[in-house]
């Protein structure tokens, strides 16, 4: 190595290390869990209900199992705070885990307690002295005087802000409650309960300040056992944006590209060899797959889908047919379609594989070939309640009769994940790759699997099944981004598949088409979820199924979108998670950031930022903003690899903010790279469909566009920017592989 070769390695090395010592904003909160009540993560409570308002807000969210002592917090360099929703007393030693959270707010991390606080009796009924009680509870403004009202019938609440009743009301029998009084004025209380009316009886119920929130048991979230739903009665969003300050947080964003909000769409393989009932294509024996393909794909060549086989039934030397293999390549051939793995042999529970041997699968050998359980339990991983009966230790898997669908040889990890996506990377035309794991089954994937896909460069999906909707009236069910297992990271789809529509798709074989109610109502009020047309190839079957599944995509056609490859959007989501700010500014409290580690993560949202605007002049690698809802999207530029985003106030929010320089309000394409060319501009674009988009623009007057690529213009034409200084134009060119757009104002 020469010395001037060591000299830039060393440059390197000091620059690496300086980014990764860097103060950033801190955007983690350390959820304390007690497994021995909840068993995993994946249902607990924090999970299922809090973590996905936590993500919107730009939060991510790591846990610790309290049955393992308490964390040391110096392994979470950048931690926002910790949260916990206990309904019991879990520690082995309470007073140990007073003081634990003492320190940690004297760190100056906010502490958020929703339910019981767990701090009044340690492990075996032993009390711990109300005076260290109220030393925790005076860290949130309030003090125990060991009062307990359990018959609320005279209770109301004497103060109940827009926080309370977001889903629910305070209606009916009212939950039994603990008598909080408020001592520090620094806190805000949102719910407060009176007895009698004697304001002598005032327990504060609902606290956020300085040190975080606390919410009381019972007046949370209400559950509903009659139709087995859970209602939110505190304004989660509210409630965590006050308890965790995230106003001076930029949100990173996984719905929203170039201003649009994203769209994305997936197929499972299950059912590919199924035959259509559809006329007059049963005549033929067509299998759904090429059904899906003829009525869901080619008619609809602006929406990009990825498709995701089971080898095992695609390849010859397993299942595959000439039919099944014929049926793949005519899908991959699409241009619109991106090749992804359903894996090799279709998992049903992953937690099965996790300690794997032959011996504990040879049980199963004899139910492959049963025709009761092989036909339907195979495609849907459903299973017949006798099945867990049989077969002796090791048999019972749950509602699964076989742990996969393919038993013909010995479970290999490494030949299901890389494997399966080499497999369908070969048989790909056109260079197109395999990246993305759609996960089978249960879709709850063990660390190993999900390490797996990282190391085979891949990126993975599944599982979260949200839905919004009359059946499901609450975002109690729309899931996180993802789920942490382990050191690793699944990303959960963003919407839900067919099954929770159609039974387990043994009736309703119409229900998929209210998608379209979920899709809406992640969309507005709040943005919640990009817009996933996520499904099964078994949709090809039925012709109910094939309606409902065009009146989804109609309906994808008929929005303002920005469509994008299933893995695009596993990659932005992956994003999410490792993203950091750097405060950038000269002052504290400035709002400039530097953004590190970002990915493919390309929008940032900023909310109550109506009147708040992109700073052009002192900001970097910004391709542009749009306001929609009372937020701020900012679009970052993925050629930058360190944006700097600064904020600054605007006088009108009926406006687009004025700049010096053009920048993207929005569009149906992802751009990238966009550089001055005198008056005008160039900026690299990629995408499905024609190229829809919303310039602001510094003056207005009439513009030439034009499309190209490899020194040939593809299309070109003219646009007019009016007083409002927006340049609006459709592209009509294909953008699947990259082309660059210049925009140029006509000489006067």
């Amino acid at each position: 190595m020469t010395g001037l070769l060591r000299a830039v390695c060393l440059i390197l090395l000091l620059t690496g290390a300086a980014r990764a010592a860097e103060p950033v904003v801190p955007r983690t909160v350390l959820a304390l869990v007690d497994l021995r009540e909840e068993e995993i993560i994946r249902l607990t409570r924090v999970h299922s209900l809090v973590e996905m308002p936590l993500n919107h807000l730009g939060l991510s969210v790591v846990y610790w199992n309290v049955a393992d002592g308490l964390p040391d917090l110096s392994r979470y360099p950048d931690l926002r705070g910790v949260l916990t929703w206990f309904t019991g007393e879990p520690f082995a030693n309470a007073e140990a885990y007073i003081a634990w959270a003492a320190g940690a707010m004297d760190r100056g991390l906010r502490f958020v307690v929703l339910g019981e606080p767990g701090i009044r009796a340690s492990a075996g009924g032993r009390a711990v002295p109300m005076a260290l009680v109220n030393r925790f509870l005076a860290r949130f403004g309030l003090r125990d005087d060991d009062g307990y009202s359990d018959l609320t019938y005279k209770s109301k609440p004497v103060l109940a802000d827009a926080m309370i009743g977001y889903e629910r009301k305070l209606i009916g029998v009212l939950p039994g409650y603990p008598l909080f009084r408020k001592t520090d004025d620094r806190f805000v209380s949102h719910l407060v309960m009176r007895r009698g009316g004697d304001p002598g009886s005032d327990s504060h119920l609902v606290v956020t300040g300085p040190a975080g929130g606390m919410a009381a048991e019972g007046y949370t979230r209400h559950y509903d056992p009659e139709i087995n739903r859970r209602l939110w009665i505190l304004d989660p969003f509210a409630f965590l944006r006050e308890s965790f300050a995230t106003d001076d947080l930029p949100k990173t964003d996984v719905t929203t590209l170039s201003g649009r909000r994203m769209y994305f769409s997936h197929i499972d393989g299950d059912g590919w060899r199924n035959v259509t009932e559809v006329a007059p294509y049963a005549k033929d024996k067509t299998l759904s797959a090429d059904m899906v393909r003829i009525a869901a794909i080619e008619p609809f060549p602006e929406l990009p889908v990825s498709v995701a086989p089971i080898v095992g039934d695609v390849d010859p030397a397993w299942k595959g047919t000439p039919e099944s293999r014929g049926a793949m390549d005519r899908l991959f051939a699409l241009p619109q379609v991106e090749p992804a793995s359903h894996t090799w042999t279709h998992p049903f529970q992953w937690a099965f594989f996790q300690d794997y041997t032959p011996q504990k699968e040879a049980v199963f050998k004899s139910r492959e070939g049963d025709p009761d359980a092989s036909a339907l339990d195979k495609v849907l991983g459903r299973n017949r309640p006798d099945h867990a009966a049989e077969g002796g230790e090791g048999a019972n898997i749950g509602r699964y009769a076989i742990p996969r669908a393919y038993l013909e040889t010995p479970f290999d990890l490494d030949q299901e994940i890389g494997g399966a996506l080499d497999y369908f990377t070969k048989a790909a035309p056109g260079g197109k790759t395999a990246t993305l794991v759609q996960w089978s089954g249960d879709t709850s994937p063990f660390e190993a699997a999900l390490a797996a896909v990282r190391k085979a460069g891949g990126h993975n999906m599944n599982g979260g099944d949200a839905r919004f909707d009359a059946d499901y009236p609450s975002i109690t069910t729309v899931p996180p981004v993802g789920r942490a297992v382990g050191a690793e990271q699944q990303i959960y789809s963003a919407g839900s598949n067919e099954n929770t529509y159609t039974d387990l798709w043994t009736n309703r074989f119409y229900g998929f088409q209210n998608l379209v109610n979920t899709l809406r109502n992640t969309d507005s009020p709040i943005r919640l979820k990009p817009f996933n047309i996520y499904y099964h190839m078994y949709s090809g079957q039925k012709a109910a199924s094939v309606n409902a599944l065009r009146r989804n995509l109609s309906f994808a056609r008929s929005s303002e979108l920005a469509p994008v490859a299933a893995s695009t959007y596993a990659r932005i989501a992956e994003g999410f998670y490792k993203a950091r700010f750097a405060p950038a500014g000269e002052r504290p409290g400035e709002r400039r950031w530097r953004v590190l580690d970002r990915g493919a993560l390309n929008t940032l949202r900023f909310d109550e930022a109506s009147f708040t605007a992109v700073d052009f002049t002192r900001s970097t690698g910004v391709l542009g903003q749009r306001h929609a809802q009372g937020s701020l999207y900012v679009a970052l530029d993925p050629a930058v690899a360190e944006p700097v985003v600064a904020l600054v106030e605007v006088e009108r929010a009926d406006l687009d903010p004025p700049a010096a320089q053009p920048y993207l309000v929005e569009g149906r394409w992802a751009f990238f790279g966009r550089q001055t060319e005198g008056n005008g501009f160039r900026v690299g674009a990629t995408g499905y469909g024609d190229g829809a988009m919303v310039w602001r623009v510094p003056a207005p007057g009439r513009y030439t566009v034009s499309a190209e690529r490899d020194g040939s213009v593809l299309w070109s034409g003219t646009a007019e920017a009016g007083a409002d200084n927006r340049l609006s134009v459709t592209v009509a060119a294909s953008a699947i592989r990259p082309l660059t757009l210049r925009v140029s104002p006509v000489a006067r």
